[in-house]
């Protein structure tokens, strides 16, 4: 059985009646103007802690994650410090609680998050795994780069709104591309943001 998309805390709490112990979720992709907007706070963080613990809902017990970020750069927005994400899912012991699709969090992870309802939703990023941007470091240059959550580079800020499953366009029609720096990146983010304020009007 395969659960459609979670919106609410209490509906995802309410599912752990049921013996299964993971549920789905479908998400479309955002366009990258609507990622952006979307986000309450926009970072460049690095996983500091995960941890996982018992939650209760009503009588019902479930598991949720603390995911506490060192921010490396803030590119929109004022989040919080210290800036902890909480999401449900987890594992504590043999007991393991998944939303298939979101991405995991590990200690030492670099990544451009777009935050969106922190403490309110299941998963506090825009689109869930659209909302996760890690970043690598080629060992032999030394350069930054971008990939979607599933491991896929990033060549393109609009590739965003591609399937998980589909390559970019841009590297179909030039094999020898390289994916996106963190910086180009966040550049094209900050254009976004500098056209949506009250000032980019006058």
């Amino acid at each position: 059985m395969t659960y459609r998309r979670i919106t609410s805390l209490g509906l995802a709490v309410g599912l752990l009646l049921l013996p299964l112990r993971s549920f789905a979720t479908s998400v479309n992709a955002p366009e990258f103007n609507q990622l952006v907007s979307s986000a309450d706070y926009i970072v460049r963080a690095m996983v500091k802690s995960v941890t996982a613990e018992w939650r209760e809902d009503k009588g019902r017990k479930y598991i949720a994650t603390k995911v506490e970020l060192e921010i490396r750069e803030i590119i929109r927005g004022i989040p919080p410090q210290p800036l902890v994400l909480e999401l449900v899912g987890g594992r504590i012991g043999e007991e393991e609680l998944v939303v298939e699709g979101a991405p995991k969090f590990h200690v030492g992870d670099e990544d451009i998050l777009f935050v969106q309802g922190n403490g309110r939703q299941i998963f506090p990023l825009v689109g869930i795994m659209h909302g996760r941007y890690p970043i690598f470091i080629d060992k032999k240059t030394g350069r930054e780069f971008v990939v979607r959550s599933n491991g896929m580079p990033l060549y393109s800020e609009q590739d965003v709104s591609l399937p998980m499953t589909i390559l970019s366009a841009v590297k179909m029609q030039n094999p020898k591309a390289e994916p996106m720096t963190a910086a180009a990146f966040c550049r094209k983010v900050r254009e976004v943001v500098a056209l949506s304020t009250p000032e980019s009007a006058h």
